[in-house]
C-alpha cells in the first residue's frame, strides 16, 4: 500500500474488478457511480473514502474539497479510521494539505490509528508518512506507541527512533516553551535509564534496553550536551564502558572527539590532558593501534592543555616524554611519521620562551630549530606552508633572522637543483607572510625634529620607514619570485619534474607576486564601505598588473581552484562580470556547496553586470534548482532513509543542516538577485516574495546565517590580519541585516507593483476598496517599522557598501512617505511638518548618492587622473554597483510617486465629490520627488551611451597597455626606481606588452559586453 508522497494508492484486492480498472483509468464519473453504489449496498465506508477521492479529482471548487470535509470530519469524530481510508484521503488532498494542516488532522488521525492498531505492518507507514510532512508531534506519538508495543521484542529500533523524535520535538517550534522543557528532560531521562543498564550489565546484549551501538552511544553523547548539565555530562564521561576511553578502544574516534571538544568548550584543560595522556597510553601500551591515537589533534590539544597546566614544566615534561616513546616506535606509515613531527612543533612552541635562555645570538632558538626539522622533511608537501605559517607568524624578530638567514639558506644549500626551487617557492611565501606580522615592524616617532612623519612603522627587516605592510619588502618579494619563476620556465629539466610534484611552484609564486603586487596597489579590505569606490583609492597600473600575473598563469594551469577563485573575485572587481563568468563557470559547484560557494561570485551580481542574466541558460538556475529540490517539503531530504538505517548522529546533523539552510542569507541573495534582473529587462515576476515557498518562514526574528565558505582561497596572511578574501569583494559579505533589507525592499516594491487582473471585478467595490485600504496601510506600517529597525541596528552600516546604506534608506523612507501620503484626505489637516522632514531627508540622501554618481559620469571620459595616469573611464566600468543603485533608487521613488498617484485617481473615479481623494500637498511633494528622480535616470542614461561610446573608439590596446605598464616607453613620470623594478619583474613573466594584447582584448571585450547589457535595461 506504500505510495510515496505523490503516488496514486492502489484500492484494496477485496474491490472488484470493475471499480479496480475504472480508478486506474482515471474514469472518476464512473469510480463515483460504482462507489456509491457499492457503498449502499455494502455499507463498507471505504467505499464512501473511494467517492470522496474520486470527487477530489474533478474540476469544481466543490468537488475538490470534499476530501478536506471528509478529513476533518474524521478528526471530529474521534473514531479510529481505516488506514486504506487514511492512505486515500492522504492522496486525494494532495494539492491542498499543507504541512501544518497535515499536523492538525492527518497527522493526528493516524496517530490515532496507530495506538489502535500498534503491531500493525502499517504502522511505521504511518510513522514515515508523519516524517514526510514533518509533524513531529504525531511522529513522536507514534514512536512511542511502537517502543511500548515491541518493548519486549527485543527490537531496539523503536525505542531510539522514540528517544530521537522526542529530542528532535524538544528542539522543534512546533513544541511550546512549555513543552521543550517537559520533553527535554524526558529524553534525558530516557537515555540515562539505558546507559545504566549498560553500566549495570556485566554484558549487554543486542535485546537489551542499553546503548550498545556507536550510533547509539552517539547519540547520548549529543543529547547530553545539549539538555545536560555541565556536572552530569562529565560524570557520565567517567564510565568505565560509555566513557570517551572506552569508545577510543573500540575505534570510535569521532566519540572521542565529541568529548575533547565539549571540554574545550568549558575550558577543562586538567580533564583534556588527563584524557589525551590516557588515550596515548593505550597505544603505547597496545589497547589500540598506534595509528588510531597518534593524531595531530590530540597531540595538539595535549600539549595546549599541558601550556595551561597549574605546574606548566611537568606538564609538557611528560608531553615530551610520551613524544619520544612514540618516536621510539619506528613506524613506517607517513602519517605517522607527519603527526609525530607536527606534535613536536607544537610542543616546541607551547614551551614557556625565557629571555636569553638559549644563549644562541643568532636567533637560532629550539622553535627555530624545530620548524627547520620539520621543513627539512617536508618541504615539497603541498600543506607544508599551512602547516608551519602560524608558528612562523608567533615567532620573535630576532628568530624570524634566524630562520631566514640561517637555517632556511642552509635548507637550500644542501639541496639539489628541483628541492632547491621548490624551497624558494616556500621562502618567497614566508617571506609575503612576514610582511604581514607585525613583529618584523617597530613603530617610528610621530614626530621628529618638530617635523610631522607620515611612516609609523620602521621595517626592521630593511630599515625602511614604512606603513603596514612594508612595501619596500613587498616589492623585493615580487622580483625574487619572479627571478625564480623565470628559473623553473627558462628550464627544460624544472619544466619536465613539475608534473612529479604535489604542486606546481609557479602557482605559489604567481600567487605571492599577484597578493604583494594587490598590496602595492593601495587595496584595502572591504569590511565596510571603506572607499568611494572599490577601486578609487587603488593604484590602476599596480593592480592590473596582478590581474595579469594571475591570468597569465591561469593559462598555464587552468584546473587550479585557488587561482580561478581569487581572478573571479579580481575580474568582478574590475568591472569584468562576463570574463569573471567564463573563469567560474569550469569550477562547475557541486550542487552540495552551492549555497556555501555561490556568495563568492553572485553576491551583488545584479548590480554589477544584469546583462549575465540574458544567457540562454538562467544564471541562477543551479541555485533555484538546488534549493527547490532540496527544501521541497519541510522535512530534511533523505530523513527516512537515516532513520530506516539507524543513523542518529546523521538524523542530528541533516536536522540542523535544513533548518540553517532554510534561513541561508545564499537563499535570500540568489531570490533577490533574480528579482532584480527581471525587473532590469522589464521581465514578469511570478509572485510576491512574501509568497514564496522558499521564504514562508522568514520574517524580522529570523536570523539569516551566512554560510560562505573560504577554504578554498590560498590565504597567505598572518593571523594578525584580515584575510585575502576581504581584499576582493566589492563590499561586506553577507549579513543577517541586508539580507532582512534586501528581502523587506523586495516586499515594498511587490506592494507598488502590484496590479489587479483586468478581468478583476469585485462583487462589491466600496467594501473591496476598504479592505485594499486596510491591507495596504496595515503592509507599510510594518514594512517602514521594520526597515528603520534594521538600518539602525548597531552592526548595519559595516554589513552594507554606501549606495546600499542610501537605497535602503530610501526605500524606509518613501514607505514613510507613501503611508502618510495615503492616509491624508482632502478633507484632512495635511501633516505638513511630518511630510516635510521625510521628502527632505529623501532629497538628501538621493542627492549624495547622485553626487558619487555624477563625480565620474559629469568628468570628460578622455581627461586623465594625473595621479593614477587613467581617465575617467575606468573608474566608471568598475563602479557599476553605483550606477545601478543609482538607477533602482529612482525608480523606487518613480515608482512610489505613480502608486500614490494611481491611488487618488481610484479614489476620485470611486467618488466623484472628491472628498475621498489625497491631499494636494502630499501629491505635490511626490511629484517632486518623481521630478527628481526622472532627471537622473536621464542622467544615467546619458552615461551609459557615453562609455558604449568610448569603448566603441579605437586605441584600447595602447590604452590599456600604458595604463598597465606606464606609457608606451614602460616608464611613467617620476616612477621610483623600485616600481620601476616591480614592472619589470611583471614583464619578464607575463610576455613584455606583447604577451599581454590578448589579456587586454579579453578585458576591454568583458567591459563592452558588461555596458551592452546596461544598455538593454529597462530606465522606467
Amino acid at each position: 500500500m506504500s505510495y510515496g508522497r505523490y503516488g496514486r494508492p492502489a484500492l484494496k484486492n477485496s474491490v472488484d474488478v470493475q471499480l479496480q480498472t475504472a480508478f486506474t483509468d482515471s474514469n472518476w464519473n464512473t469510480v463515483i457511480r460504482l462507489a456509491d453504489k457499492r457503498f449502499k449496498t455494502l455499507k463498507d465506508p471505504y467505499y464512501e473514502a473511494i467517492r470522496i477521492a474520486a470527487e477530489s479529482q474533478l474540476d469544481g471548487t466543490s468537488e475538490r474539497c470534499t476530501a478536506l470535509i471528509a478529513i476533518d470530519e474524521l478528526v471530529k469524530s474521534k473514531a479510529v479510521p481505516d488506514y486504506d481510508t487514511l492512505e486515500l484521503l492522504e492522496w486525494a488532498a494532495r494539492d491542498y494539505l499543507y504541512d501544518t494542516e497535515y499536523a492538525e488532522t492527518l497527522g493526528p488521525l493516524r496517530a490515532r490509528w496507530v495506538k489502535a492498531n500498534p503491531k500493525s505492518k502499517f504502522a511505521v507507514k504511518c510513522l514515515q508518512s508523519c516524517l514526510e510532512y514533518w509533524d513531529l508531534v504525531s511522529a513522536q506519538q507514534i514512536a512511542t506507541t511502537l517502543d511500548k508495543a515491541f518493548a519486549n521484542s527485543g527490537d531496539r529500533q523503536y525505542m531510539f527512533w522514540s528517544i530521537t523524535l522526542t529530542y528532535l520535538l524538544s528542539v522543534s517550534p512546533q513544541c511550546s516553551e512549555a513543552s521543550k522543557k517537559v520533553y527535554s528532560l524526558l529524553v534525558v531521562k530516557q537515555l540515562e535509564r539505558a546507559a545504566d543498564i549498560t553500566e549495570n550489565a556485566e554484558k549487554v546484549e543486542s535485546k537489551d534496553r542499553g546503548l550498545l551501538q556507536e550510533e547509539e552511544i552517539s547519540l547520548y553523547y549529543r543529547v547530553m550536551l545539549s539538555h545536560g548539565s555541565k556536572e552530569d555530562f562529565i560524570s557520565r564521561m567517567q564510565s568505565p564502558k560509555l566513557g570517551p576511553l572506552a569508545q577510543l578502544k573500540e575505534g570510535r574516534k569521532d566519540l572521542f572527539y565529541q568529548a575533547l571538544n565539549a571540554y574545550e568548550s568549558w575550558g577543562e584543560w586538567d580533564r583534556i590532558y588527563d584524557l589525551c595522556r590516557q588515550a596515548l597510553r593505550l597505544g603505547l601500551d597496545g589497547m589500540t593501534p598506534t595509528f588510531s591515537v597518534c593524531d595531530y589533534k590530540v597531540w595538539k590539544k595535549f600539549a595546549l592543555a599541558a601550556s595551561k597546566s597549574k605546574d606548566q614544566e611537568t606538564a609538557l615534561g611528560e608531553v615530551q616524554s610520551i613524544l619520544k616513546e612514540f618516536i621510539a616506535l619506528k613506524t613506517n606509515t607517513a602519517m605517522y611519521k607527519k603527526n609525530i613531527a607536527l606534535a613536536l612543533l607544537d610542543t616546541a612552541f607551547r614551551q614557556p620562551v625565557v629571555p636569553g635562555s638559549s644563549g644562541n645570538d643568532s636567533g637560532v632558538t629550539p622553535r627555530v630549530i624545530q620548524i627547520g626539522l620539520y621543513l627539512d622533511s617536508y618541504f615539497d608537501k603541498l600543506s607544508a606552508f599551512d602547516d608551519v605559517k602560524d608558528f612562523v607568524a608567533e615567532l620573535s624578530f630576532e628568530e624570524v633572522k634566524g630562520l631566514m638567514e640561517e637555517v632556511l639558506p642552509k635548507m637550500l644549500e644542501e639541496s639539489e637543483k628541483s628541492s632547491q626551487v621548490i624551497l624558494k617557492s616556500l621562502i618567497c611565501k614566508l617571506r609575503y607572510l612576514l610582511t604581514t606580522c607585525t613583529q618584523t615592524l617597530s613603530h617610528n616617532p610621530s614626530v621628529v625634529d618638530g617635523q610631522e612623519q607620515d611612516k609609523p612603522y620602521q621595517c626592521r627587516l630593511c630599515s625602511t620607514l614604512t606603513s603596514l605592510p612594508c612595501e619596500s619588502c613587498l616589492r623585493s618579494v615580487v622580483t625574487e619570485a619572479a627571478q625564480i619563476y623565470q628559473q623553473i620556465v627558462d628550464d627544460s629539466e624544472l619544466l619536465a619534474a613539475i608534473p612529479r610534484l604535489d604542486k606546481d611552484p609557479r602557482i605559489d609564486l604567481a600567487l605571492v607576486m599577484g597578493n604583494s603586487i594587490l598590496k602595492l596597489s593601495g587595496l584595502h579590505p572591504r569590511t565596510s564601505d571603506v572607499a568611494p569606490a572599490p577601486l578609487r583609492d587603488v593604484n590602476p597600473s599596480l593592480f592590473l598588473q596582478a590581474v595579469l600575473v594571475l591570468d597569465t598563469q591561469l593559462k598555464v594551469t587552468p584546473s587550479d581552484v585557488a587561482l580561478r577563485l581569487l581572478l573571479a573575485q579580481l575580474y568582478l572587481l574590475l568591472g569584468c562580470a562576463s570574463y569573471a563568468y567564463q573563469i567560474w563557470t569550469p569550477l562547475e559547484v557541486k550542487r552540495t556547496i552551492q549555497d556555501s560557494l555561490s556568495p563568492l561570485f553572485f553576491d551583488r551580481i545584479s548590480s554589477l553586470s544584469p546583462g549575465l542574466f540574458t544567457g540562454t541558460r538562467p544564471l541562477m538556475e543551479p541555485l533555484r534548482s538546488y534549493y527547490n529540490n532540496s527544501l521541497h517539503s519541510s522535512c530534511p531530504l533523505r530523513i527516512w532513509d537515516a532513520f530506516s538505517s539507524g543513523s542518529y548522529s546523521s538524523i542530528l546533523e541533516m536536522t540542523e543542516f535544513d533548518s540553517k539552510l532554510r534561513r541561508s542569507c545564499t537563499l535570500m541573495m540568489s531570490i533577490v538577485e533574480e528579482r532584480r534582473a527581471t525587473r532590469a529587462f522589464g521581465g514578469k515576476i511570478e509572485c510576491e516574495i512574501g509568497d514564496l515557498a522558499l521564504t514562508e518562514n522568514i520574517d524580522d526574528t529570523t536570523t539569516l546565517l551566512n554560510k560562505t565558505d573560504y577554504g578554498s582561497f590560498v590565504n597567505l596572511e598572518s593571523p594578525h590580519g584580515p584575510p585575502i578574501q576581504e581584499f576582493l569583494r566589492i563590499g561586506p559579505e553577507l549579513s543577517n541585516e541586508r539580507a532582512h533589507l534586501s528581502f523587506l525592499s523586495e516586499q515594498y516594491l511587490d506592494l507598488i507593483h502590484h496590479k489587479p487582473p483586468k478581468d478583476h471585478r469585485p462583487y462589491k467595490p466600496s467594501e473591496a476598496a476598504l479592505k485594499e485600504r486596510a491591507y495596504t496601510f496595515e503592509t507599510l506600517s510594518q514594512l517602514n517599522n521594520s526597515l528603520t529597525s534594521f538600518i539602525h541596528r548597531p552592526t548595519t552600516p559595516a554589513a552594507l557598501t554606501s549606495p546600499e546604506a542610501t537605497y535602503y534608506t530610501i526605500i524606509s523612507l518613501l514607505s514613510a512617505a507613501v503611508l502618510t501620503a495615503l492616509s491624508t484626505t482632502r478633507a484632512d489637516p495635511y501633516p505638513s511638518e511630518t511630510m516635510s522632514v521625510i521628502t527632505s531627508s529623501i532629497r538628501i540622501a538621493f542627492t549624495g548618492l547622485r553626487a558619487r554618481f555624477t563625480s565620474s559620469s559629469s568628468s570628460s571620459s578622455s581627461s586623465t587622473n594625473s595621479t593614477t595616469g587613467v581617465d575617467e573611464t575606468f573608474y566608471s566600468l568598475t563602479d557599476m554597483h553605483t550606477l545601478s543603485h543609482v538607477r533602482e533608487t529612482a525608480l523606487a521613488m518613480r515608482h512610489s510617486a505613480a502608486f500614490v498617484q494611481a491611488w487618488n485617481d481610484r479614489e476620485l473615479a470611486r467618488d466623484r465629490s472628491g472628498k475621498s481623494t489625497l491631499h494636494k500637498d502630499g501629491l505635490a511633494e511626490l511629484k517632486a520627488l518623481d521630478a527628481m528622480a526622472a532627471k537622473t535616470i536621464t542622467e544615467v542614461k546619458g552615461h551609459i551611451q557615453k562609455l558604449k561610446e568610448q569603448l566603441g573608439g579605437g586605441g584600447w590596446l595602447d590604452k590599456m597597455l600604458d595604463w598597465t605598464f606606464g606609457g608606451a616607453e614602460g616608464t611613467t613620470e617620476g616612477e621610483a626606481g623600485e616600481t620601476a623594478k616591480v614592472r619589470k619583474a611583471v614583464e619578464d613573466v607575463v610576455g613584455g606588452r606583447e604577451g599581454a594584447e590578448e589579456w587586454v582584448g579579453k578585458v576591454v571585450e568583458s567591459w563592452g559586453q558588461g555596458v551592452k547589457g546596461w544598455g538593454l535595461v529597462r530606465m522606467e
